[in-house]
């Protein structure tokens, strides 16, 4: 084809990880379901289709608002006002794919290879590794008021990615902000790849009998962010557990980017990391995985970033187009006749 009819698109690290992530996985459940001679459903492609055009989308959105930036451009052309305020959008963007990552998962989509849930064997291993079940044990310091604590840092996962953004954000290089936005997308990767290749259900169902302590507290409102939280979650998300993976991943950040902001974290992210089994949500064998998963993600998205932080992508785009985008600068000899007079900022 010839190159006025194709279209450069400049991924970030961060848009390649997610449309890898929403490709395997509608490849899998095409395999899946045609294997078992089951129809796809809505509900298979309800996330990941909409969530792989929406990520091309904004990749044409921002190549066409920001991708040129004329040294002669009017101060009224209407990107010139949109263009920092995309750009904000655009920096953000991986928060939102993070949640239709998870969410992809919503219903049988964990059972995708493994049919069965996995939680006897992460009770045995368990009991193999370290000799009791964490969230029996830990049944003795149960208070109310330790309960409250344990539930306002568990509902502190919530914020602690836009805290620690934030501050990278507005206090450090742009770059180390995609930085972070990338391990997140990595650590949200292979923690869901987790979820697949070994569903459960979590302590807090299969081991409900026999424990002889209740978790109140005397605060209302964390129930009730606990009861929206137990909500919002997808059905089987134990391991590993990605509250521990992705709070240990944004306090690695938080110490690479301001170690004050990082031991004021340290409270909240390390009770963060007992509540998962104080409340019962995971096996003590999940927490353990998460911690193993983060700094293996840090280096892995630092070292990725480094090195392919923005990827080219060929779009071929159809013949009656060219002429209206030659117009505007983006493509073919109106590129090249604009080179001298112009820069390209590659996201």
């Amino acid at each position: 084809m010839d190159s006025n009819r194709r279209l450069t698109l400049h991924l970030r690290l961060e848009d390649f990880v997610a449309l890898a992530f929403f490709l395997i996985s509608l490849m899998l459940r095409l395999l899946v379901r045609g294997v078992e001679h089951r129809r796809l459903s809505p509900a298979d492609v309800l996330v990941i289709i909409p969530a792989m055009t929406l990520l091309l989308a904004k990749e044409l959105v921002h190549y066409f608002v920001v991708g040129k930036k004329e040294s002669s451009a009017s101060s009224t052309d209407p990107r010139s006002f949109v263009r920092p305020y995309w750009e904000i959008v655009r920096d953000w963007f991986p928060y939102l794919v993070i949640l239709l990552m998870y969410y992809s998962l919503w219903g049988d989509a964990t059972h995708l290879l493994v049919p069965r849930d996995r939680d006897a064997e992460l009770i045995a291993l368990d009991q193999r590794l370290f000799g009791f079940q964490a969230s029996l044990a830990i049944q003795r310091f149960i208070t109310p008021r330790l309960t409250a604590w344990m539930e306002f840092t568990y509902f502190f996962h919530v914020l602690n990615i836009p805290i620690v953004g934030c501050f990278v954000y507005l206090f450090r290089p742009r770059a180390r902000f995609r930085e972070m936005m990338s391990g997140l997308m990595v650590v949200t990767f292979l923690g869901l790849t987790g979820y697949i290749l070994v569903p459960a259900i979590g302590p807090m169902y299969t081991q409900h009998s026999l424990y002889t302590v209740p978790l109140r507290q005397p605060i209302a409102f964390f129930n009730q962010q606990l009861q929206f939280m137990d909500f919002a979650r997808i059905h089987r998300d134990v391991f590993p557990s990605m509250h521990v993976a992705i709070s240990f991943l944004v306090w690695l950040y938080a110490f690479r980017n301001s170690r004050p902001l990082f031991w004021i974290l340290s409270p909240f992210v390390l009770s963060l990391w007992v509540s998962t089994v104080y409340l019962r949500y995971h096996y003590l064998i999940d927490v353990v995985a998460g911690l193993a998963l983060a700094p293996v993600s840090f280096v892995l998205a630092n070292w990725l970033f480094k090195r392919f932080g923005n990827l080219a992508l060929p779009v071929p785009i159809p013949a009656a187009w060219t002429e209206g985008l030659e117009q505007m600068g983006v493509t073919g000899e109106a590129k090249a006749r604009k080179a001298s007079g112009g820069t390209e900022d590659h996201p």
